[in-house]
């Protein structure tokens, strides 16, 4: 048996499930007598006055900045900012987007996203190259999840990449700034 047909079958099931408690929960919300268990026992009126509580109210104020403490509202960069002891990129890079948080107890961040022509194992090991060559310290780099991490000092930079959908870019760079404190 093919792996499509059984995902199929299991997605049937749980559709099938699904279909099967919403049935169930309206016979009992209707006092039928196939599920006579929740008059028999007053549930019903306890069903029928609960409330869901408004989630989206909640996460609506937790992921927009505006109600957010100062600590973590950020400053929208609008072109490359150069980084304390990281090299700028030799190659052809353009600014994609960017932020800066400054107000973050535990230290600055900085992240920025660029747009570059060379592919994405050529802009790693340049960045592993060039971090090294100005001292710091490469403390993971997973070629095959295309990421380098480096530290100086007490701070920390990040270089995340992957390959840009965007026309006139063969590669989309992350880059990550923390200043320690």
């Amino acid at each position: 048996m093919s792996s499509k047909s059984k995902s199929s079958r299991g997605a049937y099931k749980c559709l099938t499930g699904s279909i099967i408690c919403l049935l169930l929960t309206q016979l009992m919300l209707a006092g039928s007598p196939i599920c006579p268990s929740a008059h028999a026992q007053g549930r019903t009126s306890q069903i029928q006055n609960y409330q869901l509580p408004n989630l989206l109210k909640n996460r609506a104020q937790t992921t927009s900045t505006q109600h957010a403490p100062d600590e973590f509202k950020p400053d929208k960069l609008t072109a490359i900012i150069e980084l304390p002891n990281v090299p700028n990129y030799t190659g052809h890079a353009v600014f994609v987007s960017g932020l800066k948080y400054p107000r973050d107890r535990s230290g600055v961040r900085i992240g920025m996203t660029i747009g570059v022509r060379e592919d994405e194992n050529e802009v790693l090991e340049w960045y592993k190259s060039a971090l090294k060559t100005y001292g710091w310290m490469v403390i993971s780099a997973n070629p095959n999840d295309k990421y380098v991490s480096a530290a100086k000092d007490k701070n920390t930079f990040t270089v995340r990449i992957s390959p840009s959908k965007q026309p006139g870019f063969r590669t989309l760079v992350v880059l990550s700034y923390k200043f320690g404190i």
